[in-house]
């Protein structure tokens, strides 16, 4: 797998979400009258403070697409620890929203994370819904040609990032 390494979330994530494509078609309705482009920045900065918090469990339960956790529970391991062996060491993580780019039941979300003796990194997550709520279905290099979003996006909303830091910590 040609990932850089940079930056240990995202080396972990691509290990773990690697080769997977955001093709499923997620179900409608959910989110309560919340725009899209909202939706999809909350459950990117949730993952940012679980995977923070080392909430494992709320990232593999809540955050994930099922298709993905069952790709990553493939390789002998619950997915919550295979996840804690990628992100385990992880120090100081945070995880900047640049961009998110709507297209039906698809999401591309620019990221730039950070953590502790790492070098920054930016990336992409692929984001669809998935009964109703919007879930992380891969990761992917904002060049990455194996992003199947459409590249004409219904809704594109650019910054302000959507920064989560833990203070005091």
């Amino acid at each position: 797998m040609a990932r850089r390494t940079t930056f240990a979330l995202t080396a972990a994530l691509a290990l773990a979400l690697g080769g997977c494509g955001a093709d499923q078609e997620g179900g409608g309705g959910g989110g309560g009258g919340v725009p899209a482009d909202q939706q999809v920045r909350a459950v990117v900065a949730r993952f940012g403070v679980a995977t923070r918090s080392k909430d494992y469990q709320q990232i593999c339960d809540q955050l994930l697409a099922d298709e993905l956790v069952a790709k990553i529970e493939a390789i002998g391991l619950p997915c919550e620890s295979a996840l804690q062996r990628g992100l385990g060491d992880v120090r100081s993580p945070t995880l900047s929203i640049e961009e998110v780019s709507i297209s039906g039941t698809r999401a591309l979300v620019s990221i730039h994370t950070t953590a502790a003796g790492q070098k920054p990194s930016n990336d992409a997550l692929q984001v669809v819904r998935e009964g109703g709520h919007w879930k992380i279905a891969s990761l992917a290099a904002p060049n990455d040609q194996r992003a199947t979003t459409p590249t004409v996006p219904t809704t594109t909303t650019p910054r302000p990032a959507t920064k989560t830091t833990d203070n005091g910590k």
